[in-house]
């Protein structure tokens, strides 16, 4: 029978934020004695990328396809603990402890078609003349997001498309589109409240439906052989609004969009980077191309206070993360243990996924997903849900060297 490893960590789901301290310990069983030079504790996290392209080329006066490799790595931590030395490790069951802290600027796990950022811990039995033993477990790291940090997020977004069916200025006249969000950052499981005016000014064409969508845009930065990048898009949600409206008319249109659990707005460029933005297209018909707005927003880990649905009891449900200055959270409580936090739920995910095809096979974890907090009744105390296979609930330590709760 083989070695066995289990991980046990100081919450129920692997969740952390940048700048908390990873607890717990490995537990693993041998059924014989194991010639190692070294046992060791390994926590790496790096973020991947990798695309290919075809191109051609001409050799000897003939042209040929080629396929180009672009790849680029980035480290974010990678710290070794040594938990036994060279020598015979006994059959039985050995248990090691772990202290991992997590620096403020690692970036949030994602995993998306052309690169991923992930966290992993491993146990690694290094043996002479064989393969070694090697036992994975990946955990899901965010770097907070708090929206309340800047002042700016509370300024509605507003923006504007002036679309001529004719050359300007002929007297078909504009259609005037005006898109109106209240607020310029949400977080996930948060509804974005929209209004969209339009005035068809024009007196020939009526309007056939409006579409709004939440756009993810995924940016990834290769080095070699060369320094590139390239973008994918993800839908995330999308909203048709059939109503027509017709030429010399005016029309009002509140509606919303609900962010589905996915990685908050990246602060600081890196080889992979997320943003997200509203995406308007009003459908214009015959041979006319559709009238687009495109509104950059933020999506944060915590959400503004002013957004709650009841902004008088929202400071029970905003936490003090690692990042948060010192002071800034002086109307906050001085601890959230008893708090309603936000439930963490796997990744909204669309598509083909990274594959690592740099490591083994067998010590691949190509299958994890990272889980998002999900702000789904925020500031409206209701008791927490139960735990699911889907969806745990995770507290944060008001301290973050604070010891796990029962």
């Amino acid at each position: 029978m083989p070695s066995s490893c289990v991980f046990e960590f100081d919450r129920p789901c692997p969740v952390y934020y940048s700048g908390e301290t990873i607890n717990g310990r490995i537990v693993l069983k041998t059924t014989s004695n194991k010639s190692v030079n070294a046992v060791f504790i390994l926590f790496a996290g790096e973020a991947k990328v990798r695309w290919e392209e075809r191109r051609t080329r001409t050799v000897n006066g003939k042209t040929e396809t080629y396929t180009e490799y672009y790849r680029g790595t980035e480290k974010y931590l990678n710290t070794r603990t040594n938990v036994f030395g060279e020598g015979d490790l006994p059959a039985g069951t050995h248990a090691y402890t772990f202290c991992i802290p997590l620096p403020l600027e690692c970036p949030t796990s994602c995993v998306e078609k052309y690169g991923k950022i992930a966290y992993e811990v491993s146990l690694v039995l290094d043996r002479s003349w064989r393969f070694n033993n090697e036992f994975k477990q990946p955990l899901t790291v965010l770097q907070t997001y708090n929206l309340n940090m800047y002042p700016e997020m509370l300024i509605p977004i507003k923006s504007e498309d002036i679309k001529y069916f004719c050359c300007w200025p002929c007297s078909s006249g504009p259609v005037i589109s005006t898109l109106t969000i209240p607020f310029g950052g949400y977080a996930p499981g948060q509804r974005i409240n929209y209004t969209l005016q339009i005035d068809n000014q024009s007196h020939g064409y009526d309007l056939h439906g409006i579409e709004i969508s939440l756009i993810q845009i995924y940016e990834f930065r290769a080095s070699v052989p060369m320094h590139k990048s390239r973008t994918h898009k993800n839908t995330l949600c999308q909203e048709y609004q059939p109503e027509h409206v017709r030429r010399l008319s005016k029309r009002l249109i509140n509606a919303s969009l609900v962010i589905p659990p996915v990685a908050p707005s990246s602060r600081i460029n890196r080889i992979i980077n997320v943003s997200y933005q509203i995406k308007m297209a009003i459908r214009t018909g015959d041979c006319h191309s559709n009238s687009e707005i495109d509104t950059p927003i933020i999506v944060g880990t915590i959400p503004l206070a002013q957004s709650a649905q009841d902004p008088s009891h929202v400071a029970e449900w905003i936490p003090e993360t690692p990042d948060t200055p010192a002071g800034a959270a002086a109307d906050m409580p001085p601890s959230y243990d008893t708090c309603k936090p936000p439930s963490f739920e796997e990744a909204t995910h669309i598509g083909e996924r990274f594959v690592d095809t740099d490591v083994n096979e067998h010590n691949r974890t190509d299958d994890f997903v990272p889980r998002y907090p999900m702000y789904t009744n925020f500031a409206t105390p209701t008791a927490p849900p139960e735990e699911t296979a889907n969806v745990t609930l995770l507290s944060l330590p008001h301290d973050p060297s604070a010891p796990a709760r029962d």
